[in-house]
């Protein structure tokens, strides 16, 4: 007697048993698939690659990063940015190649990774996880407002050093971070003059273990913010390259944003702004990126991750090698397939993210904490639970304040409609 629906579905089997609270249905239902590629790849092409193991290249990431694919380094007043040479594996049209533009990305949930990319790929090319990695180094120029005046790349040999953002955050005040850190604050403040949006709203991390769920909120760093501006330098660097070369690429364009509210203070009006802003998208004609400040940009800093990422760095290194690349017909194609495929892939991600929120819930019923006012819509407020990074809706029997703090506890949660309901408490 129950219409057929996923979350009827999903009632019914947690009902009955067959699955658990833990069960996450998310990216089987739109098809994404959890397992990593088994796909035999070939061995590094034999060829000449400058040797910068002289170099101090640092890779920083979250604690748990497992494929990682960019590092940072400075010297004689350039910044230098390392990303993992992942067409020297993954050439275009190999098998490897094919299976990643159908997954369009590695697929990041809180209880595993399913890579675009087989294993192997990560183990050999991964920066920092061979004693040398193979990298294709952009060596950028940045002028005294931050604008790259000069951008250069080269098949590389580099010796990295793997460290937090915690850790990170420890050293910025030495080499090179010091000098990175200037050099990125002049490009973040060119950005901003030009209309970057800065979207500032609580995050959080979500993993489980063994079952266990934990929410744990990631501290604003400064060294997010170097390792940031230097990939959006790198960016901005290899569409301007592309276009000097002639070079075809997936350029990524955003329009500015639709209404944005005239205040960017409070947490109300980050959340105001974000409903503002408009979808980006791959185009092989430049344009600009409104949201990032900047006239052109290419995304070209995860190739292990994103499958355009990867395109971009077959084209350079096509490019780079004297070898034909693909031209723009083939080019819109792999657009095509990419952006047909990206929607699922981080609809899967939000929807498993917030499943998992769930469960933690689940698994800690006396649950009790802050929530933000942020948005009004008739007798409901909109709370953003900065705690858990979830938005929830509650009925006001009269108004309450844009941006006021209130305490909230746990009703009861449904995981089959992905909701959860809050009494308030105090406000």
């Amino acid at each position: 007697g129950l219409s057929e629906t996923p979350e009827n579905a999903h009632a019914l089997l947690l009902k009955i048993g067959f699955w658990e609270d833990t069960t996450n249905p998310y990216p089987a239902r739109n098809g994404i698939p959890i397992e990593s590629p088994n796909i035999k790849l070939g061995q590094l092409p034999d060829e000449d690659r400058l040797d910068l193991t002289g170099m101090k290249a640092l890779a920083i990431d979250d604690e748990g990063s497992k494929d990682p694919d960019d590092a940072i380094s400075y010297e004689d007043g350039k910044v230098w940015v390392h990303i993992a040479d992942a067409a020297s594996l993954v050439p275009a049209d190999s098998p490897a190649d094919l299976e990643a533009q159908s997954r369009g990305g590695s697929l990041y949930l809180p209880d595993g990774t399913g890579s675009m990319l087989p294993p192997t790929a990560t183990k050999l090319l991964g920066l920092g996880l061979q004693e040398v990695s193979p990298a294709i180094s952009f060596e950028l120029n940045a002028g005294q407002y931050g604008e790259i005046l000069d951008v250069r790349l080269y098949r590389s040999w580099i010796k990295v050093v793997r460290m937090t953002y915690e850790e990170a955050e420890t050293l910025l005040d030495e080499p090179p971070l010091v000098e990175l850190s200037k050099i990125s604050s002049l490009f973040e403040q060119r950005r901003i003059e030009n209309g970057a949006v800065n979207i500032d709203l609580p995050e959080v991390k979500i993993t489980v273990q063994d079952g266990r769920v934990s929410v744990r909120a990631l501290k604003k760093l400064r060294s997010r913010t170097v390792v940031k501006e230097s990939m959006l330098m790198v960016g901005e660097g290899v569409a301007i390259y592309g276009i000097q070369e002639g070079l075809p690429l997936p350029f990524t364009i955003q329009d500015p944003p639709q209404d944005p509210p005239d205040r960017r203070e409070t947490i109300s009006d980050m959340f105001a702004l974000r409903r503002s802003l408009k979808a980006s998208h791959q185009s092989t004609n430049p344009g600009p990126h409104a949201g990032l400040g900047l006239s052109l940009y290419v995304q070209a800093t995860s190739p292990l991750r994103r499958y355009l990422d990867l395109v971009v760095h077959q084209q350079l290194r096509a490019h780079i090698r004297g070898e034909p690349t693909i031209d723009n017909q083939a080019l819109i194609e792999r657009i095509g397939a990419a952006e047909a495929i990206r929607k699922d892939l981080r609809w899967a991600e939000r929807q498993s993210n917030e499943h998992w929120v769930l469960v933690y819930l689940l698994q800690n019923p006396g649950w009790v904490g802050e929530g933000i006012v942020v948005d009004r819509r008739g007798r409901q407020a909109i709370i953003l639970i900065p705690e858990l990074g979830l938005e929830t809706r509650i009925y006001q029997r009269s108004e309450l304040d844009l941006d006021s703090t209130i305490r909230l506890a746990l009703e009861e949660v449904n995981l089959a409609q992905l909701k959860a309901n809050f009494r308030l408490v105090s406000y």
